[in-house]
C-alpha cells in the first residue's frame, strides 16, 4: 500500500510511521519498512535507514540536537565549513532560508563522494529553537535520488516540534 505524493504526477511513495524523540517533543515520519536507530542514549541522535538490500549506498535520514551558541547562521557557516574539509569532493548545491517545523530555517542541498566513490547527494533542514538546534538530515545515492526525492520531501514535511515553542532537553 502507498501514499500519493501530491504533485503534477502523482507519484507513489512508501507508507511512513512516525519517530519521536525528547519525550515526544520532535517527531518525523519514514518509511515503515526502514530500520529505525537510536544512535545516542540520550536521543541527541536518531536515525533510521532503508534495508539492505544490495551493495548500493543506504539512503538514511538522521536527527540530530545540538546545544548552539550563536546564530543560526553562524551555526550553519561552522557546520559546511566541517562537512567541507571532512568530506571528499564535497560541493554546495543550494542553499536557502525556509521554515522547518514551523520555525524559521535553513535548507542546504550538497553532494560529496563515500570512501567506496559513490556520489551522494545530501538535504539537510535545520533551525535553532532556544539555543538548541536541530537538523534533519537526508542522504541517498545521487543516481536514485529522482527516485526517492519525494520520500524524502514528506519526510521532510512531516519534521514536528511541539508549539510551545520549547524542545526539551
Amino acid at each position: 500500500m502507498t501514499d500519493v505524493h501530491q504533485g503534477s504526477e502523482q507519484v507513489p511513495t512508501a507508507r511512513l510511521t512516525t519517530m519521536s524523540t525528547r519525550g515526544g517533543g520532535v517527531s518525523f515520519a519514514v518509511p515503515e519498512h526502514w530500520d529505525a536507530i537510536e544512535l545516542s542514549p540520550d536521543g541527541d541522535v536518531v536515525a533510521a535507514v532503508e534495508p539492505d538490500d544490495s551493495d548500493r549506498f543506504r539512503t538514511n535520514v538522521v536527527l540530530m540536537f545540538a546545544d548552539v551558541q550563536g546564530s543560526l547562521a553562524e551555526w550553519q557557516r561552522t557546520t559546511q565549513h566541517l562537512e567541507s574539509q571532512e568530506l571528499d569532493g564535497y560541493l554546495l548545491l543550494d542553499h536557502e532560508e525556509i521554515t522547518v517545523g514551523g520555525h524559521v530555517g535553513l535548507r542546504r542541498l550538497t553532494t560529496h563522494s563515500t570512501p567506496a566513490h559513490e556520489s551522494v547527494t545530501t538535504e539537510s533542514w535545520t533551525t535553532l529553537v532556544d539555543g538548541t538546534g536541530i537538523t534533519l538530515t537526508a542522504r541517498v545515492g545521487t543516481l536514485r535520488l529522482t527516485h526517492l526525492a519525494p520520500v524524502l520531501d514528506a519526510v521532510a514535511a512531516s519534521l514536528v516540534m511541539r508549539t510551545d515553542g520549547r524542545v526539551p532537553a
